[in-house]
């Protein structure tokens, strides 16, 4: 290789570096994210091509863990928690649609569905909690989530989502208590319900591994069915969709200080908000969330920068910390603070720095309170023409 030049009239020159070395091929589809997180599966390779996830350990080699959604939806975000205790490292996915999540030692789960209306005074069980669907008062006698006393939820007559949500939030101690079900339920002690649909639920064992494929689950009535007696898939590698509040998409995650930071899309009704998963667990309370306040433009993306998290919006970008305080676990940094918008999904951390594309096509640099641009104008008129061209095939 020929050395790097040490004398130059014009003060320029060009750095030798070596090639890229050929390390393997993955998947058939776009490479949309590439990812790794020390300490965590091994220090494997999680690496999305086209709508696949794969996990490539050192050697090379390539496992496909599963598929992520039908179509391509936007860019991917990874971010990855580390083993606490007896829970299992996290790795979740965000690709603009769904978010996933994945561990190599899942939960035992169990799914519930709805083959037609759900009839009054359907009683169902979960490993020892009975719980009574109604369209009387979710009050009425002396409910014990016993079989003679169970819970009671409050049930639709027309909507089986609705019923479902109810029971969802009854065995997470969710939603309004003495209206979605009885004023005196309890959490469930050993499981969580993880999502609801138009015609299913879903629980998991709180524990990971095979202790909970013995769970039994009971359902007495019509139309409402398990799928099997007891739970199942405890101690197997989970690849699984996390709701989020309104079934909302999921458009990028990171992770700080145990927390999952979670951003959802941006809409009318969610502009600046982003939700947090509280360490060691992998489902999404609706009240966990917070929203940016400098601006009320909408968010982008996350970032982990130093020991803060920095929202990414369209027109500025704002650091929040995490506080240690269960009341109001997460705030914004004061004193920093940069009215430049960010274009999606383009900032990264270089060392002591973040880069990112402004809203204008600038790159620039951010870093111990100051803002460096490092793109020229030549530069920034071809990123702008890029970002129109890519604006106009999304519109099409």
């Amino acid at each position: 290789m020929e050395d790097n030049p040490l004398l130059n009239d014009n003060q320029t020159s060009v750095i030798s570096r070596p090639g890229l070395k050929y390390f393997t091929q993955v998947g058939t589809g776009n490479i949309r994210r590439v990812y790794t997180c020390e300490g965590t599966f091994s220090d494997d390779l999680f690496v999305v091509s086209g709508l696949f996830l794969y996990r490539v350990n050192s050697a090379g080699v390539a496992t496909q863990v599963g598929q992520i959604g039908q179509t391509v939806t936007d860019a991917v975000a990874m971010a990855a928690t580390a083993p606490l205790g007896s829970t299992p490292a996290f790795l979740y996915i965000a690709d603009g649609g769904i978010l996933w999540f994945y561990t190599d030692n899942g939960q035992a789960r169990a799914e519930l569905t709805a083959t037609g209306l759900i009839p009054n005074n359907d009683v169902i069980s979960i490993d020892g909690v009975y719980y009574k669907f109604t369209t009387g008062s979710v009050d009425s006698g002396t409910p014990a989530g016993t079989s003679a006393s169970p819970w009671l939820v409050a049930l639709s007559t027309s909507d089986n989502s609705v019923s479902l949500t109810n029971l969802y939030n009854a065995i997470n101690l969710s939603g309004v208590a003495g209206t979605d079900y009885s004023s005196a339920i309890t959490m469930h002690p050993t499981c969580t319900a993880f999502s609801s649909t138009l015609n299913t639920l879903d629980v998991q064992y709180n524990s990971f591994g095979t202790m909970g494929n013995a769970v039994a689950v009971t359902v007495s009535g019509t139309n409402l069915v398990w799928n099997g007696t007891t739970f199942r898939g405890g101690g197997q590698p989970e690849l699984r969709q996390v709701q989020v509040p309104n079934d909302s998409g999921c458009i990028s995650v990171a992770y700080i200080n145990g927390f999952v930071i979670v951003v959802p899309q941006q809409t009318a009704d969610t502009k600046g908000r982003f939700y947090w998963i509280q360490p060691g667990a992998n489902i999404i309370q609706p009240l966990n969330y917070a929203t940016a306040e400098r601006s009320p433009d909408g968010l982008y993306q996350v970032g982990v920068f130093g020991d803060m998290f920095w929202l990414f919006g369209q027109k500025t970008v704002e650091p929040w910390i995490t506080t240690g305080n269960s009341a109001t676990p997460m705030q914004r940094y004061q004193g920093i603070l940069y009215d430049r918008g960010c274009w999606p999904n383009t900032a990264i951390q270089v060392k002591d720095s973040i880069i990112l594309v402004d809203e204008d096509g600038a790159v620039f640099s951010i870093g111990r309170g100051q803002q460096t641009r490092l793109s020229n104008p030549a530069i920034e008129e071809r990123i702008r023409l890029a970002i129109q061209q890519q604006g106009f095939f999304n519109a099409v």
